[in-house]
């Protein structure tokens, strides 16, 4: 038999789009996801359910790549990697070893954003330096999602009303009330940056970004939740009680807050674009190869015409999506051209990327298991997990529905509190 594939990994994208020193970084994720993690993906669901002590040495090994603190600008030690299309490679690479792992470095960069972007000093220069420690670095936590909320924090149409994790100063403290669910490595983190409201009644300008560190007096968490996918990162419920943090420590203003928040959903939607490709590719990989020298009615698996028509719609899905997420993390990084990252356009362009993205990486890691008969549902392959992770990124940051509504925010003005003068009079005659 030939190789399992003979694409070329080169043509995936337009290669000239990479900076020559982004393309390096790239490849030495490449590199490593091929040596230190996938001949280790088994392990890494199994220390998952245990210790955690081979996940925490993974990651630790993924330090000397950089990406942690990477996105930090240069004169605070870090890498400048803020190209959206250059991490969201990286999130490819990783995600098709283990999704898992990229959430530290995606952690990091969706927390510090909104004070590079501020450009903070204050907030920098407290907490970057931990990001670049070569030992125990710091993690970072972007803490949206509420309890009560699903989904309506990034919701534009609701203007922060459905924020309820309060902030009031008091002289020069933020006074901290609230409750926080689902963000990423929250269980690990020792940098938050969370969204709060100051006011309901003023809109996107009561939106809060403040940052605090952990542990702090009156921050509580509940518990480690039980994920069917990226098991190998801890998130749950925290609460925080009267937590006092220096004036400084917003990420800029009134309004401002707003917009660096709606970046941060445009920016998380390319990436989870990407991400959820790279599950897709791995799954891709695998199935390539074992439909290469499993026979079936004397012949290869692949070799039949069904088998041939179901890896194509997998090939398909990946590479249409890649070229989506590619596309938007592209214009997204020169708004100079396109617009600001908060902007419709830009919202309705990373929700494209993320649904086609994550519906494609569902389909083709259910048809990789199909492919694979009873063998795709065990976890001697990894195709499953593929599955399972696929399908928690296609569930979180507003899934499919609301990013849908936000898709046709970039071809009209859509308001889900569009008035209806024929439902009020139905409650008037009611």
């Amino acid at each position: 038999m030939g190789a399992a594939s003979i694409e070329k990994k080169e043509n995936r994208f337009i290669q000239e789009l990479i900076s020559p020193s982004d393309k390096l970084v790239i490849d030495a994720v490449r590199e490593f996801v091929n040596q230190e993690i996938a001949p280790i993906r088994r392990e890494i669901e199994e220390s998952a359910i245990g210790d955690f002590v081979l996940i925490d040495k993974v990651r630790k090994k993924l330090l000397s790549l950089g990406l942690q603190g990477g996105s930090l600008p240069e004169e605070y030690g870090g890498m400048g990697l803020t190209s959206a299309l250059t991490l969201s490679v990286i999130a490819e690479e990783l995600a098709r070893g283990d999704a898992s792992l990229f959430c530290a470095p995606a952690g990091e960069a969706r927390a510090m954003r909104p004070a590079v972007l501020a450009e903070n000093k204050d907030v920098l220069e407290q907490f970057a330096p931990g990001f670049l420690t070569e030992d125990e670095a710091c993690v970072g936590c972007f803490a949206m999602t509420e309890p009560s909320g699903g989904s309506n924090i990034e919701n534009v149409d609701l203007k922060g009303v459905g924020i309820d994790t309060r902030a009031e100063l008091d002289g020069d403290q933020w006074v901290i009330n609230g409750s926080k669910m689902w963000s990423i490595d929250s269980g690990t983190a020792d940098v938050f940056c969370v969204v709060c409201n100051t006011d309901p009644s003023l809109g996107d300008d009561g939106i809060a970004l403040i940052y605090m560190e952990v542990p702090t007096e009156g921050f509580h968490y509940g518990g480690f939740e039980d994920k069917a996918g990226l098991r190998a990162t801890r998130e749950g419920e925290f609460r925080l009680d009267n937590v006092r943090v220096p004036r400084e420590w917003r990420a800029a203003g009134p309004g401002r807050d707003a917009q660096l928040l709606y970046d941060n959903v445009v920016f998380s939607r390319i990436l989870n674009g990407a991400w959820a490709i790279g599950c897709a590719q791995g799954a891709l990989d695998e199935v390539l190869s074992f439909t290469s020298d499993r026979p079936a009615a004397g012949k290869p698996i692949r070799q039949h015409t069904i088998a041939a028509n179901m890896l194509a719609d997998i090939a398909i899905g990946i590479q249409v999506g890649r070229d989506s997420y590619v596309n938007a993390a592209y214009i997204y990084d020169r708004p100079e051209t396109y617009g600001p990252g908060y902007s419709r356009h830009m919202l309705s362009r990373s929700s494209i990327a993320k649904i086609f993205c994550c519906d494609a990486a569902v389909k083709a890691t259910n048809l990789a298991m199909e492919l694979m008969g009873s063998y795709g549902y065990v976890t001697d392959y990894p195709v499953e997990k593929y599955w399972r992770d696929a399908k928690t990124i296609q569930l979180w940051d507003g899934g499919a529905q609301l990013g849908r509504l936000d898709v046709v925010r970039g071809y009209y003005e859509y308001d889900q509190f569009h008035k209806n003068e024929l439902y009020e009079a139905i409650r008037e005659r009611s």
